[in-house]
């Protein structure tokens, strides 16, 4: 007898959380969305998520039904090999960029946004030396001097042009070294 599949946690938008975002200009759909990606958190909270999800493509589209495949196919959106190519530039794996572009619906620049914020969710360190032979090992023997500079934070831009978007800031964490 095969296993039943897990139930699936449906999250109903709380009606105090998207009529509080609602007379600030934004539309109920999109307000429903916000509620539901923070767990009814708060007001505050959903703002928050809105503000940083303003340019997704489909914001303003309707929940999908209870039990229907979040990106609306079970393929989800198609990988740009050209937004592979831009995001590996920035010296992240090609296993990692993929995983971003589909976590993030194939936006570039959100999936910038999330491999900055997900640094631990790519391939491992043992997956990626045995895929370059060990190449990653001998680089970090060769250099154990410190640099002259220590990088401690990246801002990154999203949006068409300079004054319109959104500036995005992210920070070393002392100790671990992640953003």
């Amino acid at each position: 007898m095969p296993e039943a599949a897990p139930a699936v946690k449906v999250v109903e938008p709380k009606v105090e959380i998207w009529t509080g975002l609602q007379p600030m200009g934004f539309s109920e759909n999109a307000c429903k969305r916000a509620a539901v990606a923070v767990d009814n958190a708060s007001v505050d909270a959903a703002m928050n998520w809105l503000l940083q999800h303003l340019e997704d493509a489909d914001i303003n589209d309707p929940l999908p039904a209870p039990g229907a495949p979040a990106g609306g196919s079970s393929g989800g959106p198609a990988i740009n090999p050209e937004h592979v190519m831009l995001l590996q530039a920035m010296g992240f794996s090609e296993a990692h960029v993929k995983r971003a572009l589909k976590e993030t619906g194939g936006n570039p620049d959100r999936a910038a946004d999330w491999l900055f914020s997900h640094p631990d969710d790519g391939s491992s360190g043992e997956e990626t030396a045995a895929a370059e032979g060990g190449a990653a090992d001998d680089a970090k023997a060769e250099n154990k001097e410190p640099g002259a500079y220590e990088l401690v934070g990246v801002i990154s831009h999203m949006g068409t042009n300079v004054n319109m978007g959104h500036y995005v800031c992210h920070v070393r964490k002392e100790g671990n070294g992640t953003f």
